[in-house]
């Protein structure tokens, strides 16, 4: 490379930087004539799977209704709580207005929660209803995971039951969970299933496997869950993403979703629902993602106006299958988020 086509190359690079406006990646403009913004800082467990993406769209348009900036900081994987603790220190730095958090380990963040309420600045922390111990939340968002799957597991006791043409209570079969990774999400999302399938006692839980929220893993465990289960009933994923590798796994060994297992998750993500249509998936306790992000942003906005709001509110979650899935998709079964209480502690 010339000494010339590097000046010229180095010249190009400040001209772009000085031309673009600096914006951080995540960070979306909601009104760049404002002269003062009002900055919600974002902090989601991930950014690859579709809730995620979907939360944070909700979250976005509904901040573009209050001409607010929103900073999405995500971590590069979901057990990385250390960048969660960085991207509260970068938006304590940057007088975020209000932060809204999902994490997998809330005590973890302890020192920087602390920190942030210090600087006066809220802390909402988001789909989950499990309280953090001993510290100033100003709100808790989200379904209850227990309750919302244990209503799955007695769905899949009830399908089961129909399809063998035996009544729930003398249903016999075997279930294989797909676990997330290790924390509350995964602890109220397996004891609330394991819950629902009570009313069918013949129905024994085969095996539980981490999957860690992952398609990709939750398939290779799926497809040696086959090998070593032959005559398995159910695979049960803590999220719509691992529900969907045990459904490619199913369809690898040569068998079909719903006539020869059942195969059912957590999310209501698009591809889930997509694939409950084309008959390759059974059913996912919908969650409403999109309208989740936006009752964050509508809860924010009261906590900084200084209006009381409910320690825990609760948004709803619906079982959606074939036969209501239309109605899940044009918002007929959403109802209004409620007052609640602190989800059932799993020891």
């Amino acid at each position: 490379m010339s000494v010339r086509y590097s000046i010229s190359a180095l010249f190009t690079c400040i001209l772009v930087l000085l031309i673009i406006p600096a914006i951080c990646p995540g960070e979306t403009p909601v009104n760049q004539n404002s002269t003062e913004q009002t900055i919600l800082g974002l902090i989601p467990s991930g950014n690859t799977s579709p809730f995620h993406q979907e939360l944070i769209k909700g979250v976005i348009d509904e901040a573009a209704n209050h001409n607010w900036t929103v900073i999405t900081i995500p971590p590069d994987s979901e057990e990385n709580i250390t960048s969660q603790k960085l991207a509260m220190w970068d938006l304590i730095n940057r007088n975020a207005r209000i932060i809204c958090l999902n994490t997998l380990n809330t005590s973890a963040l302890t020192p920087e929660i602390k920190a942030a309420t210090e600087a006066g600045i809220p802390v909402v922390l988001y789909n989950t209803l499990t309280p953090a111990q001993k510290m100033n939340i100003s709100e808790y968002i989200g379904y209850n995971q227990y309750t919302g799957s244990a209503e799955l597991g007695s769905y899949a006791s009830r399908i089961l039951a129909e399809k063998k043409n035996e009544a729930p209570d003398t249903i016999q079969g075997k279930v294989f969970i797909l676990r997330g990774l290790p924390g509350f999400h995964a602890d109220q999302r397996t004891a609330g299933f394991i819950t629902g399938l009570t009313q069918s006692h013949g129905i024994t839980i085969a095996d539980q496997k981490v999957a860690g929220w992952d398609r990709d893993t939750a398939k290779t465990i799926a497809l040696q869950a086959l090998k070593d289960h032959p005559d398995l009933s159910i695979f049960y994923g803590n999220n719509d993403e691992m529900a969907i590798g045990a459904a490619m796994a199913v369809l690898d060994r040569g068998k079909k979703v719903n006539s020869d297992l059942l195969c059912i998750g957590i999310d209501g993500n698009t591809p889930t629902l997509d694939m409950i249509r084309n008959g390759t998936m059974t059913a996912t306790l919908g969650v409403y993602p999109y309208k989740m992000g936006s009752t964050v942003v509508k809860q924010a906005v009261k906590i900084l106006n200084g209006e009381q709001v409910p320690m825990y509110l609760e948004t709803p979650s619906t079982v959606v299958d074939i036969n209501n899935l239309d109605a899940y998709l044009n918002g007929s079964t959403w109802t209004d988020p409620i007052e609640s209480v602190a989800e059932k502690e799993i020891k």
